[in-house]
This record gives structure tokens, sequence and C-alpha cells, in this order.
């Protein structure tokens, strides 16, 4: 094994692109930094470095795996001598001198398990870092032909960055009154403090659905503009860090989410649950809150037609078949109105994607969904089997059927015929 590493590792070094473990090998081999006797020393250490790399991945027995895992190891080592020596390959030289291959690729593993650990996002719902993710994240960066420094290096600003932002917002957080462990997502909690930073004479607080509602509006005014004291004074105490990255968020806010927020076409609805850019804003959950008053808020259509009362399905059905057949949309179905939906239907059918729409331009967001579905799945196959009269064996002349399916399905202001 030892004369396999000796000519892997020349065959190696004849390359310009090798690892910057062979140049630093090499180096002090020429430079008599490193002995003959040191040199056999570290090539007993790569023998029993590979075989061990090899178990933790899977067998040292496959001459494949042991092939990837000198590979792994080179790697490994040319990371941690790269990064430790800033490049100087006599530093690097002497480290192989003073210290063993395996603790080389021991710092080298380190790193990248540091790396792993860190936040690829600013999401807080990672979980805990199992032993077999590390591993499957070794497996990753050792299995190519080289880690790149300067790549790792990057990575490793990005994981920070996260870190960063999401330490800013736990600050942020506190701030305005919100616990740590409500918050799910570092950008949107920031986004929404921006908003209410934004909002001069807003109080202080991450704000509740309706709170939101009104302070989109408010920022909604071509007037409306940043009062840089109330921002100093609210960053008096922050430390140095966090005044950048709010600097840096305000700025942001300032050029991509306030456009987004004056956009005609954007209501609050749609901001708060990210629509078309996925850009979400954090609101504090408030049990107390009356969630009809923001539904009313955001969809005023909506709770017109439905008189706030769009949790009764009767109501729902009654909106959708008036929809459904191009009438007037309302809560009640008169007699008269109930005979003109079955005469639309039995003439043209019903204008499904009509209700879809319906839904979407009017509906609160966190609703439509459900709505949707309720129409294509269940309300609407039904309807169209007991309104039609096309089946000769099961006659319905006179409408009384289709008009007694009405009356039971929707709210209505008729009685049931006395039989």
């Amino acid at each position: 094994m030892a004369g396999r590493m000796a000519t892997a590792v020349t065959a190696l070094a004849t390359f310009d692109n090798r690892p910057f473990f062979d140049k630093a090998l090499r180096y002090g081999v020429e430079q008599g930094i490193i002995t003959p006797g040191r040199l056999k020393s570290l090539q007993e250490d790569f023998s029993k470095g590979i075989v061990q790399i090899a178990n933790y991945f899977g067998t040292a027995h496959l001459r494949p795996e042991l092939e990837l895992a000198l590979r792994r190891m080179v790697n490994l080592v040319s990371l941690y001598l790269e990064d430790m020596s800033g490049g100087d390959i006599q530093i690097a030289a002497a480290s192989l001198r003073d210290k063993t291959l395996l603790s080389h690729s021991k710092a080298g593993a380190d790193m990248i398990k540091r790396l792993h650990a860190m936040p690829d996002s600013t999401l807080m719902d990672r979980g805990p870092l199992s032993p077999e993710s590390q591993r499957a994240y070794l497996d990753e960066k050792t299995a190519s032909d080289t880690i790149s420094l300067t790549d790792y290096l990057s990575e490793f600003a990005i994981r920070q960055e996260n870190r960063n932002m999401i330490d800013f917002s736990f600050w942020l957080a506190k701030m305005m009154g919100v616990s740590r462990a409500d918050v799910d997502d570092a950008e949107s909690l920031i986004r929404s403090a921006m908003l209410v930073i934004f909002v001069d004479q807003a109080e202080l607080k991450l704000p509740t659905r309706t709170a939101f509602v009104r302070l989109i509006k408010s920022a909604k005014h071509p007037k409306a503009r940043l009062n840089e004291d109330r921002l100093k004074v609210f960053l008096r105490e922050a430390p140095t860090e966090f005044q950048r990255l709010a600097r840096r968020s305000m700025d942001h806010f300032i050029e991509s989410d306030l456009p987004q927020i004056r956009a005609s076409s954007r209501t609050a609805d749609k901001l708060l649950y990210g629509g078309e850019t996925g850009e979400r804003y954090f609101v504090s959950e408030n049990l107390d809150e009356d969630v009809r008053e923001y539904d009313r808020l955001v969809a005023k259509e909506w709770d017109r037609v439905t008189q706030g009362e769009a949790d009764d399905p009767a109501v729902v059905a009654t909106v959708f078949f008036f929809v459904a057949t191009g009438l007037s949309p309302k809560a009640t179905m008169l007699l008269r109105e109930a005979k003109e939906v079955i005469g639309v239907f039995r003439r043209c059918g019903f204008d499904s994607p009509a209700v879809i729409k319906f839904v979407d331009d009017h509906a609160p967001e966190t609703i439509r969904e459900e709505l949707q579905k309720f129409w294509k799945d269940e309300l609407k196959g039904e309807a169209e089997e007991q309104l039609s009269d096309r089946d000769p064996n099961w006659p319905d002349t006179h409408m009384e059927r289709a008009l007694e399916y009405l009356r039971k399905t929707c709210r209505v202001a008729w009685k049931a015929r006395r039989r």
C-alpha cells in the first residue's frame, strides 16, 4: 500500500493543478523540510487514513472504495492546509512535518462539519443535525476531485450571513414583542419589521393580521417616506452588525418591497402570503383577533357577498350557484332566483371557470384552495345530477326535485311545500 501511495503522490505532483497537499509535500521534500524518515511516516499515515475513511463511508474491502478514500483524504488535507497556511506553501510544508497526516485529515473534515452545522437558509425548521446527515454532507463534499478553498469560503460566508440574519431577526422579535419561538423565517420577520419602521407613527410592534392590512394601506400612500430619525432611534442600542443589517434591509425594503406594495394589483392579502414573488411577511398570531375583521379588510367583495358568513356552507353554495349561472352573487336565494338558476343550468350548464375566478379575485387567500376544492370535488358534481332533467326515468319537468335540492343545500327565502 505504501508503494502505491508514493506512486500516487508522485503522479499527482506532475500536474500544475494538483491538490494543495501535493504541492506542499513536494515542496517540503525538495527543500529538506520533510526528511525521508518523515516522508515514510506520512506514507504510513496515508495508508491508515485511507482505510479509516473507506470504512466510514462504506467498506475498505473494495478497490474502488479505497481509491475514492484516497481522493477524499487528499481533499481534506488540502482544504485544511491551504486554509491554515493562507496559501503559504512553506507554512503548509512545516505543518506536514510537525503534525500527523491523520490530524490534518480530521481538521479538514471538521471544517466541513462546521459548514454543515451552519444554516443554509434563513428558515428555522432544519431540525437536529443527525450523524447520518453529517456523513451524507461529508460524502458530497469530498467525493469530487477537489474541494476549492475559494468555494468553501464563499459558501461559509453565505451561511454566516444566514446565521447573522437569523440572530438579527431574533433581536427584532425581542424588540417588537414577539417570542423567538414564534419566528419561523428570518427574512419574513425582517421584512415586516422594516414595514413597521417605515410607516411613521406606527407602533413599533410586529403586526397582527388586521394591523398588517392597515400598515400596507399607509405604506401604499405615495407620499409615505422613511423617517431616518425613527430608524436611528430604534437602532440606537443595537450591536454594530445588526445596525448594518438593518440599514441593508431597509434599503432593500424601499427598493424592492415598497414598489410591490404600491402596485395596484398587490392587495394586503396577496402580499401577506407571498403571491407571485413568494416573499412573505411575518404577522403575530393573536388568538383574540377577530378573523372576520381581517377578511372584511382584505376581501371586501367576498365579505359583502357572503354577508360575513362565509363559514356557512349553505351561504357559500348559494354564492357559487349564482356565479356559476351568470347571476349576481348574494348570500340568500329567492324562489324565482332558484328557478332561474335551474333554467340557466339546464340550458347551458355551469360556468365552472367563473366560480374559480371569483374565488381567486375575491376570497381571502387562506381559504381559496379550500373553497375551490369544495366547488370542484363536492358541490358541482352533486348539483349537476340533482338539477338536471335529462333522465326519462327520473323526470323533473316542474323543477320540484331541483328546487328541493337547492332548498336543502343553499340559504333560501322560501319554505318547503306542504304535502
